[in-house]
């Protein structure tokens, strides 16, 4: 029991970050995307908010329903995973990322793979 506890914090703590990191990644006032929004493909718009939802819902759901939190603190981590592929195939937006966004990119990436283990253990757990 102990350890589904902490491994339901170490998830809450890991989306916590990730929400962070994805807010650095708004243009300029806020983040550091320095690329032309005019551009942008809808499908992102779609994409970011069905991984923002989840991360969010995933955190509420932890802590109700594990079971429920967990699959989505999956699913939330797999969509963040398949944003950075999309938007390094130039799916999202035509021009070529900056190094510093690519940083932020592949911070979200590694962060993703550790709460995908963490929830996957979750649910392992129960």
């Amino acid at each position: 029991m102990k350890n589904l506890k902490l491994l339901k914090y170490i998830s809450v703590a890991t989306i916590l970050v990730i929400l962070i990191l994805t807010a650095l990644e708004f243009p300029a006032p806020i983040g550091f995307e320095v690329r032309p929004q005019d551009n942008v493909s809808m499908w992102w718009l779609v994409l970011f908010l069905t991984i923002l939802i989840s991360e969010i819902a995933a955190i509420s759901f932890l802590f109700k329903k594990p079971l429920w939190g967990a699959r989505l603190g999956v699913l939330a981590g797999a969509l963040n995973i398949i944003q950075i592929f999309a938007d390094q195939l130039h799916l999202m937006q035509p021009e070529i990322a900056p190094f510093g966004y690519l940083i932020l990119e592949d911070a979200v990436g590694v962060l993703s793979v550790v709460l995908i283990y963490f929830c996957w253990s979750i649910l392992k757990e129960k």
